[in-house]
């Protein structure tokens, strides 16, 4: 389907360098320049004002007038433009807004065999966005029953709706940059930072060795109570004790029986 464009200037509600702009969508190719009169393959297209100025959170109206020839089908839709393309679409009531910048959370480091999860979402993109990961500046590849994904030795399970990159059983092979680009179809696509992760081996030498050390420790501990009981040193501090409590029960007896005999 082709297109008419009739735009108009909205200052103070939107900043400078965005403006809002109707087209409509016609069955014959076409594009009208941006001026407030044109007529393209049978469309004529006008507005009352091209330069709108409305103060902020308040009401604003931007007209486009449009005559075309029978048979012809059209779709009007409002747009905002920005230099960098569509922010978003006002189109039979509804709106579809192009996506933002999402989130991408990467690990930076794994170690192999283990399950990694990458996660990218972004929450202001209508209709939802779809995603798409990235290794090395590359796009993954979904994991098919195709030839190509046989082929490629895809270890990973990658979700477009969800924006998550799931490995299993992670191996060093996957060490690398990644990132994850959204898209809905409005706009330009939008991609979080690229992030690294790092995939080692596990240290199993590393991890016995810390437990023999913890074993020793606790079989000298062991050795140095046993050999304390069998020296006596906690028997000699009791007896002590109950001796020195026995003397003091004795004076104080001896003592009440002077007073009594007094």
């Amino acid at each position: 389907m082709g297109a008419g464009g009739c735009y108009s200037k909205l200052a103070k509600a939107a900043p400078p360098g965005e403006h809002m702009g109707m087209r409509e969508k016609t069955d014959r190719g076409a594009a009208c320049p941006r001026s407030s009169d044109c007529k393209v393959s049978g469309i004529s297209i006008e507005t009352d004002n091209k330069n709108v100025e409305a103060e902020e959170f308040k009401e604003a109206i931007l007209s486009c007038k449009h005559k075309f020839s029978k048979g012809m089908s059209l779709r009007i839709e409002w747009k905002k433009i920005q230099s960098r393309g569509v922010s978003f679409v006002y189109y039979n009531g509804e709106f579809t807004v192009a996506p933002t910048t999402p989130v991408c959370e990467v690990p930076s480091s794994a170690m192999t065999g283990t399950v990694v999860e990458l996660s990218c979402k972004e929450t202001e993109g209508s209709p939802p966005s779809e995603y798409q990961w990235y290794k090395n500046g590359v796009a993954l590849l979904e994991k098919t029953g195709t030839s190509t994904a046989r082929a490629a030795n895809i270890t990973y399970t990658m979700n477009k709706k969800s924006g998550t990159l799931l490995f299993n059983t992670v191996t060093k092979n996957d060490t690398g940059e990644y990132f994850c680009e959204a898209s809905n179809g409005i706009g330009l696509s939008q991609k979080c930072s690229v992030k690294r992760m790092q995939v080692d081996d596990l240290n199993v030498s590393g991890i016995i060795a810390a437990v023999v050390v913890v074993a020793l420790v606790m079989a000298l501990c062991g050795l140095g109570v046993f050999y304390a009981q069998k020296k006596g040193y906690f028997t000699k501090e009791s007896s002590s004790q109950k001796k020195t409590n026995y003397q003091s029960t004795s004076e104080k007896d001896f003592k009440h029986t002077k007073s009594f005999v007094i």
